[in-house]
């Protein structure tokens, strides 16, 4: 082929990936006979790189940072090389993915599969499985995906997590361990703010009100200005969000997303219960004189991190991933908050569930190789292709080390470093499974601090929380209609808790909000909820 060679040990690895899922039969197919609840079955084993190419159409979820066609990237050349399945891809950025979702399944013209990080949402899964429209895949899981099966043995909550209430697995799923990433958020102080006005670095939620006072007041920048944000965030947002100060009065919160959150097993909607009351009014008395930004309801992700790197806007205080997420480096100015204790001296901290993105592949009912087409992606589910089919390519990206370990290689004049890992792979639309020994083995400097961090609020945040789960179509049906009314983007939570952080609120306005929370069927979601997560515990 005329496609560029990779490196000898991609290739070997790549070799090695397709000799697991292989026969040992010199032909490139074998007919075996398997026995299927009693009945005897013909399948069919095959043999990579297939004798006579079998081409493919997939419509691909596609991160906005690629800016090529998949066939030209090193990664799919070589896999088409070793495989010789031929794919014609129909490449779609996250924001106009829903639209052209919407017009391919309602045409019924479907691709062969439909691939890529989370192309298909859990109710959309369900429902094209129920029709017909995308297959079971658990007979092909068994027959031709090796390294899938091997992945299901170390982690069975997997297989859990993918199976419909119908016994069947319609999709397959993305999945990188970063067990960092399960506390999104970190509250950042502005330490040389401190060490100006004589103040330590606040342990309770009352300290860090006096804190933030004393930022607003005392002139901590030293400019003669009163120019000083005491605090900002940005409204409902699992990393820069405040969600993770509702732990500070009892409401350990898993998902702002849904904003539900496990006390002992109980599944409780955080909104109508007596802490967040406390936690709002906390809030109230921050906007009310000013401790906070004035526009944490208005402003965007770009406009938020723009304040928080800007110097001439200074922020006293900040959530955050990591500091070198933000500033592109450490900035010694600020330094991470522990858990503050509330007015009964509790701690919390937001824990997001990991995220095994269920919807990343899926074959429809149009494919008329779905053996091949399985085969060839759990090519890509071996260990090691995973890795670079997500961070890119070994030699490229990233430097193998003697010791096992890898480096990332130097980014490029001209480009970013998600340019960069995104020129030759898939990167953050990569269909792979990446286990924590292999995420492990990147050396990382943004990771090592995010660690740091996980380790830090790690002993306060909750242990138990609600997984994803596939629902049947009538209850997906039920949940996302309350779901849309109560947490939607334009729902009734983002104008109350709007309302009531601005405003303020009477024991009259609570009573009336918990009077509404009901007739928006708030106790059916806590109720369906329950219902999937006391299944999941063999309930």
């Amino acid at each position: 082929m005329k496609n560029k060679k990779l490196s000898a040990s991609l290739s070997a690895i790549l070799a090695a990936a397709l000799l697991l899922s292989a026969c040992t039969s010199p032909d490139s197919t074998q007919s075996a006979s398997k026995k299927d609840n009693g009945k005897s079955t013909e399948t069919t084993e095959i043999q990579f790189p297939l004798e006579k190419p079998v081409k493919l159409e997939i419509l691909a979820s596609t991160a906005p940072q690629v800016k090529k066609n998949y066939n030209e990237m090193q990664m799919f050349k070589e896999l088409n090389e070793m495989t010789n399945v031929e794919v014609e891809w129909t490449q779609v950025g996250w924001e106009q993915l829903a639209e052209k979702k919407n017009i391919v399944i309602a045409s019924g013209d479907l691709p062969d599969a439909f691939y890529g990080r989370g192309v298909l949402l859990d109710q959309e899964i369900v429902k094209l499985g129920s029709q017909g429209a995308i297959i079971p895949l658990e007979d092909l899981i068994e027959q031709h995906a090796p390294n899938l099966k091997k992945v299901f043995e170390q982690r069975p909550d997997f297989k859990t997590m993918l199976t419909a209430t119908d016994g069947h697995i319609y999709s397959l799923p993305t999945f990188v361990e970063r067990d960092f990433n399960e506390i999104p958020s970190v509250l950042f102080i502005n330490k040389k703010w401190l060490d100006q006005l004589g103040l330590s670095v606040p342990t309770t939620i009352d300290e860090f009100y006096d804190v933030l006072k004393a930022f607003k007041e005392k002139d901590p920048n030293g400019n003669g200005k009163a120019d000083e944000v005491p605090f900002s965030f940005l409204f409902n947002n699992a990393q820069n969000g405040s969600n993770a100060l509702a732990g500070s009065f009892g409401i350990k919160q898993d998902d702002p997303r849904n904003n539900l959150y496990l006390d002992n097993g109980v599944v409780k909607y955080a909104p109508e219960q007596p802490g967040y009351k406390a936690y709002l009014e906390y809030l109230n008395k921050l906007f009310k004189e000013k401790l906070v930004d004035q526009e944490v309801f208005t402003h965007d992700q770009n406009t938020y991190l723009t304040k928080v790197r800007s110097n001439d806007v200074p922020i006293g205080a900040f959530f955050g991933y990591s500091q070198r997420s933000i500033f592109g480096n450490l900035n010694e100015d600020y330094v991470p908050v522990l858990s503050l204790k509330g007015p009964d001296g509790e701690q919390g901290w937001l824990r997001m569930p990991a995220a095994v993105i269920k919807g990343s592949f899926a074959i429809t009912a149009s494919n008329e190789h779905p053996e091949v087409t399985m085969k060839w992606m759990d090519a890509m589910y071996e260990e090691m292709l995973s890795f670079q089919f997500e961070i890119g390519p070994v030699g490229l990206t990233v430097k193998e080390n003697p010791d096992g370990t890898f480096d990332k290689m130097p980014i490029p004049d001209g480009m970013n470093s998600g340019d960069f890992k995104h020129s030759e792979a898939p990167g953050n639309g990569a269909t792979v499974i990446v286990l924590q020994d292999v995420v492990d083995r990147l050396i990382d400097e943004q990771a090592d601090e995010k660690r740091e961090y996980y380790e830090m609020y790690d002993p306060v945040a909750s242990k138990d929380v609600i997984q994803d789960m596939l629902w049947s179509a009538e209850d997906g049906e039920k949940l996302a209609a309350i779901n849309l009314d109560l947490n939607g983007k334009n729902g009734y939570y983002a104008s109350t808790f709007a309302k009531f952080v601005m405003n303020g609120f009477t024991q009259a306005d609570w009573d009336n909000h918990l009077a509404q929370l009901k007739k928006l069927k708030a106790d059916e979601y806590v109720a369906l909820y329950q219902k999937y997560y006391d299944a999941t515990k063999g309930k």
